[in-house]
């Protein structure tokens, strides 16, 4: 069956592969006390930075991006390139992406006049591996006055991006979509704005690894000396976030979909940010752990809207992308999460089709015919073929042939109508927190009568 496989944030199975870390920028070192220099991470933040956007419409470039990956180029009236490569572990299953040059951006507390950026969507979409951004200004920037940042929505809750360390271009890895860039200062420029960067503490987190990388890089690239000294209270931080933050979400995790979601999202950004920085760690078992429970979770109440409100389009990327998952985890496609995402997957596309059809041929001075037909087809989704199928008796209810100046006798015929390959058209762009809808239908049949 020929169906687009559209990416569904209301599951989201990711996980991390395995990338080499660029240095151990905590040595050895371990404690067990609370960080006072990153205090302000765990602390509310009313005043987190936002900054004003304009899209340059005009320069959009959209692309359908299947699993093996693939790349998305754009070029601003400026003359900035903005390349995005996809690897052939990142989707989990084939998505639509969009990329968008920003015209201008205003409102960022450091930096300089000078800042270039692209808006990605869709927004929120989750990597199972880290997609590169490449920004080649049209002038080239000094590689210690670089600062590289991305945001959420259209703008809000402003952080720091990591880096390339190794590469002398402007390469920023991404996690997930909405906004980033670069822009030209020093990243000293943000010591009096660093407790408003980033609205809660995973962001903040995100920040500070993306903030020491950035200095790693320099000292790499410049021959500048090594930035990582005095990292205890760094290992400190990632110790009271887990304690404070990833392990309170695990345990919730079973609760709900949406409470799943955040458990998965917090613990593999949590581990990927620790496999940049060259922390080791055990959290893969945990990862694969709390796969399977936010799987049959989440797959529970993916087939209750299929069921109740009719939401078809999302269940096969769900099986799908739960098996692709598993596979680039080199686990078991057999996971008892995933035989239950194949057979809700199988009861959610197995319905009833009503078939009629009515023709008229009119020949002229009274000669033709007229007929009509129906049929009630079980339609069933074939999950080895990933097609929906059926075939049933085609009842001609009525049929009258007419030849002027002739006695006839109008016999009704009949045969099988078969159903080959039912598919469908989901809505493209689905906003982040919408269901999203079946826009069209395909139906390939053979009714011989």
């Amino acid at each position: 069956m020929k169906i687009r496989l559209i990416s569904v944030t209301m599951v989201v199975f990711l996980v991390l592969s395995a990338c080499q870390p660029v240095a151990n920028l905590l040595g050895s070192v371990t404690s067990g006390g609370k960080s006072q220099e990153f205090a302000y991470v765990f602390e509310a933040n009313a005043d987190p930075i936002n900054v004003t956007v304009a899209l340059d419409e005009g320069q959009s470039v959209e692309a359908l991006i299947p699993v093996e990956g693939g790349s998305l180029t754009a070029k601003g009236m400026d003359g900035t390139t903005y390349t995005l490569d996809i690897p052939n572990d990142a989707l989990l299953v084939e998505t639509s992406i969009r990329m968008t040059p920003i015209a201008s951006l205003t409102g960022l507390p450091f930096g300089g006049s000078e800042s270039f950026a692209v808006q990605l969507e869709p927004e929120g979409l989750f990597f199972n591996n880290f997609v590169t951004l490449t920004i080649t200004p049209a002038q080239e920037i000094p590689i210690d006055q670089q600062i590289m940042f991305g945001y959420q929505g259209n703008g809000q809750d402003v952080i720091l991006a990591p880096p390339v360390v190794d590469s002398r271009e402007i390469k920023i890895l991404l996690q997930h979509f909405s906004g980033a860039g670069v822009t030209k200062g020093l990243l000293s420029d943000t010591e009096p704005v660093r407790q408003r960067i980033g609205g809660d503490a995973e962001r903040r987190l995100q920040s500070v690894a993306a903030e020491r990388l950035g200095r790693e890089r320099q000292a790499q690239l410049l021959g500048s000396g090594d930035e990582s000294g005095g990292m205890s209270e760094f290992a400190d931080l990632f110790k009271q976030y887990e304690e404070e933050v990833v392990k309170p979400r695990i345990a919730a995790a079973g609760e709900s979909c949406a409470a799943g979601r955040l458990a998965l999202q917090t613990l593999l950004g949590f581990e990927r940010q620790k496999q940049l920085l060259g922390i080791e760690s055990d959290g893969m078992a945990e990862v694969e752990k709390l796969m399977d429970t936010v799987g049959m979770v989440c797959v529970k109440e993916e087939y209750e809207l299929c069921k109740n409100d009719h939401v078809i389009h999302r269940m096969i990327p769900v099986w799908l992308g739960m098996r692709r998952q598993s596979q680039l985890l080199g686990g078991s496609d057999e996971t008892e999460a995933i035989k239950l995402a194949k057979e809700l997957t199988q009861k959610c596309l197995t319905f009833e089709l009503i078939f009629n059809s009515e023709a008229t041929f009119n020949a002229g001075d009274g000669d033709g015919y007229t007929s009509s037909v129906t049929s009630t087809v079980k339609i069933q989704f074939n999950a080895d073929e990933i097609r929906m199928r059926g075939q049933a008796p085609l009842v001609n209810k009525a049929f009258e042939f007419r030849a002027a100046g002739c006695a006839v006798t109008s016999n009704r015929g009949g045969g099988t109508f078969e159903a080959i390959d039912l598919g469908y058209t989901p809505q493209n762009n689905i906003p982040e927190g919408e269901l999203g809808k079946v826009i069209d239908f395909t139906l390939p049949c053979h009714s011989p009568v």
